[in-house]
């Protein structure tokens, strides 16, 4: 069988044991490059029948599909899938997994991080420290407050119950509206609109879809309060992010912190770069070294599970 990771880029996958293992199942071969365009990337997979996705830049359209007969599953290292058109893929027979528990704790965690520097405003501070300054700022203190969850997945559910343990109420709008989750969390379930609206912090959790693809667009976020802090370990397009500068930049939301983004990397000239009260990452949510492991190891299990007729954590149309 022949095995291809056509996106190990920047290399990770290449350097790690689990290139051994995918060898010990036939052909294996890496790429540590960005493939310039759909055409080369076709290059890439012919005649694999596996496939290791380790960038969400990588998108495997019905086009790219069509010319890759001989492709039967995409084992992808990560929870999100809006990198692959999982309707052609079911219908082409190609098995489509993520990993969606790799990186949970660590995504939870830093969106943790993200939420506690943005109420302290940490990088002002920090900022002002290192150019010499003693300089203090009145932060939000958290206990008491509302945390709003978009979303109440693996992630989210995580996020939940840390809201609780710092005495926060936690308040959540997601597809499903499971009232017995909820519950089990301790938390209230509610409209997007009214989450909105009374929520101290907001914290998005879910998969970009075409159907959440833009869901805080301008009149969404306009319902936030002008203390309102917004956090987002997910997808960038989840959110307009233009809407989302002019808020910030006029004062009418008191900050965001943002791990992803429409385009990555984040142009340049991008304005979310020079917006206000912001901190930006580079989407590094699931880095660190325990993650890492599972998300280098999980999608050969996978691929394993397959082969052996099992296939686990198979993600299929919505």
């Amino acid at each position: 069988m022949k095995t291809v990771i056509p996106d190990d880029f920047p290399a990770l996958f290449r350097d790690s044991g689990e290139m051994e293992r995918l060898r010990e199942l036939g052909e294996a071969v890496c790429y540590t490059t960005r493939a310039a365009d759909d055409a080369e990337l076709v290059g890439r997979l012919q005649g694999a029948e596996a496939v290791v996705n380790m960038r969400s830049f990588t998108r495997f359209t019905d086009e790219v599909l069509a010319e890759c007969p001989e492709l039967r599953i995409i084992s992808i290292s990560g929870t999100g899938t809006d990198n692959v058109d999982l309707a052609a893929a079911e219908r082409r027979g190609v098995v489509v997994c993520n990993t969606p528990d790799a990186n949970s704790d660590s995504v939870a965690e830093h969106t943790w991080a993200l939420l506690l520097g943005l109420a302290r405003d940490l990088r002002t501070m920090e900022e002002a420290m290192r150019s010499g300054e003693w300089w203090h700022h009145y932060g939000m203190e958290l206990r008491g407050k509302t945390l709003g969850l978009v979303g109440l997945g693996r992630i989210g559910r995580r996020v939940a119950g840390m809201g609780r343990a710092f005495g926060m109420r936690v308040i959540a709008w997601s597809w499903s509206n499971d009232e017995a989750r909820a519950a089990e969390l301790g938390v209230e379930l509610m409209e997007l609109e009214a989450l909105l609206a009374q929520s101290d912090v907001v914290s998005l959790h879910l998969r970009l879809t075409d159907q959440s693809r833009g869901i805080l667009g301008a009149k969404e976020l306009a319902l936030l309060r002008p203390h309102a802090l917004l956090v987002n370990t997910a997808r960038g397009a989840l959110v307009d992010e233009y809407a989302l500068v002019e808020m910030l930049n006029e004062g009418r939301l008191g900050g965001a912190a943002l791990d992803c983004y429409s385009e990555e990397p984040l142009p340049h000239r991008h304005p979310l770069r020079g917006s206000l009260h912001t901190l930006l990452i580079p989407h590094a949510g699931w880095m660190t070294r325990e993650a890492r492991a599972r998300m280098l190891s999980q999608p050969v299990d996978h691929i394993l599970a397959w082969r052996a007729g099992s296939p686990v954590n198979v993600v299929r149309p919505v």
